[in-house]
């Protein structure tokens, strides 16, 4: 019977690992958050002032397009490693 309970034991202890070290490893994941239970939360650019649409279409990204504090419409991309994140502005290009 120790035998068993030394494997359960085994078995929580890697479990915790595993969790562990994809959260380290993609902090901004879905993945992480089903995992774990936690909200996933994205920090908003210091701009924003409302959002018009979020977008997950992409492996691996997440698009906040929003409206900034200047009145500009903006693209913010997160990704799930935190690393290569993006931002688009939209210019009106004046007629001539």
């Amino acid at each position: 019977m120790n035998n068993g309970i030394g494997t359960y034991i085994l078995a929580v202890v890697f479990s915790i690992v595993v969790v562990a070290l994809v959260g380290s490893l993609a902090p901004n994941s879905r993945m992480e958050s089903r995992l774990t239970g936690n909200d996933l939360s994205l920090e908003l650019p210091k701009d924003f002032k409302n959002a018009i649409s979020f977008a997950s279409g992409r492996e691996g990204e997440k698009d906040l397009m929003y409206v900034s504090t200047d009145g500009s419409l903006k693209v913010k991309t997160y990704t799930d490693w935190g690393l290569m994140e993006s931002s688009i502005v939209f210019v009106k290009k004046e007629a001539k």
